[in-house]
């Protein structure tokens, strides 16, 4: 399965048969925005559902030898280049010389040590620029597990309060945008955001880590991207016709006689079994192996069932508040948020009502059916100017 570099989110759809067929995959290390929103998480995605019908599953680079240690470098800067290198069982050359995951693991432990730190600059970019992306992932059975950014106490890690992940993006903003930008930010609801960011994390720590049978996967990954994006008025044409829920999205937030909205994308990924098999799992008591069992109807029925407020696959009472309050935060923000899990994608389109809203989303796809995706993917999109 060859990657190219400038695909969007329907060209990614469009490989998730060969995700189920091809030993073998190939990434770009950087990718063009070929699509409007979440086309770096979407590719991460598919690769953690190649990865998991893959058991050998074979990362090929396009690099000898000689080269291959700066290519898994800039791979390892991307999420879908992460998940790649975490979840592959076997890296190889252009020339299909084996090259041992233990020193390909190494060449990215600068990457994974600025992750756990909570060196923001250093997750993604290159040494002293200004960054374009902020990475922070939580790799499974990793002696860095436990991000600094997510988690306090070493004995038994636990997720840091709404106020600290919205000062992480308060230091994530800073880094990526301007004064003025930041500013727009901050007013805009900057702390309803940390709610969101927390909630989500939260939900991906409690819900991705093992699979329905309640193991912890061998390989799994679950965390952030936080992007600071631009798009210029003269080319929404270009993608409209592909993305024209995202498109009259960004029309309505362009301010006037201003040439491009900035915005904010943060993506949150994980490699779990997806919202719908967690939640019917536990509700059953019996562990869904395989979505193509059940109605695609109850599919969504058991998503939404998520959002809802005080509904929990856990014993406490407020532990199902979580994603219901992410929805009021997102409604506050009057955000645009994608949701790929299963198989479904669903997006939404908040207008920031007084009233508290529900998680109502329409069909991204339309009327095509989508392959199963392993993990979940929220986008989230908020404009800043």
């Amino acid at each position: 399965m060859k990657i190219t570099k400038n695909l969007n989110t329907y060209e990614i759809e469009d490989l998730y048969p060969s995700s189920q067929t091809d030993v073998s995959l190939r990434l770009p290390v950087s990718m063009s925005h070929g699509g409007l929103l979440g086309v770096d998480a979407a590719l991460a995605q598919l690769v953690i559902t190649w990865a998991r019908a893959q058991e050998q599953g074979v990362l090929h680079l396009f690099a000898d030898a000689e080269n291959a240690s700066d290519q898994i470098l800039q791979l390892g800067r991307t999420a879908a280049g992460l998940a790649a290198l975490i979840m592959s069982s076997r890296i190889e050359t252009e020339s299909h010389e084996t090259i041992e995951k233990r020193i390909a693991l190494t060449v990215i432990r600068p990457l994974i040590q600025a992750m756990y730190e909570g060196d923001l600059r250093n997750t993604s970019n290159e040494r002293g620029a200004r960054p374009k992306a902020i990475n922070l992932f939580s790799i499974n059975f990793a002696k860095m597990e436990f991000i600094k950014p997510f988690y306090y106490g070493e004995s038994a890690p636990q997720i840091h309060s709404h106020t600290t992940f919205a000062n992480l993006l308060e230091m994530s903003s800073a880094l990526m945008h301007t004064r003025h930008d930041k500013n727009a930010l901050h007013r805009g609801g900057l702390s309803a955001l940390g709610s969101v960011l927390a909630e989500l994390i939260a939900n991906a720590d409690q819900h991705s880590v093992t699979d329905v049978h309640g193991i912890k996967y061998k390989k799994g990954l679950r965390g952030a991207s936080v992007k600071a994006s631009r798009i210029k008025k003269q080319d929404i044409h270009l993608h409209s016709s592909k993305e024209p829920q995202f498109a009259l999205f960004v029309m309505k937030n362009m301010v006037k006689n201003q040439d491009y909205l900035d915005f904010l994308e943060i993506s949150v990924i994980d490699s779990g079994p997806g919202l719908a098999r967690r939640w019917l799992s536990a509700r059953k008591g019996v562990p869904v192996d395989d979505l193509r069992e059940l109605p695609l109807e109850e599919e969504l029925k058991s998503t939404l069932e998520c959002f809802k407020k005080h509904v929990t696959t856990k014993e406490s009472v407020t532990s199902g508040m979580g994603l219901h309050n992410a929805v009021q935060a997102l409604n506050k923000l009057k955000s645009y948020v994608r949701l790929r899990t299963g198989r479904l994608c669903l997006y939404q389109a908040f207008q920031g009502h007084d009233q508290v809203v529900d998680f109502n989303p329409k069909n991204w796809s339309g009327d095509r059916e989508l392959a199963t995706a392993e993990g979940t993917v929220f986008t989230i999109c908020i404009p800043v100017n």
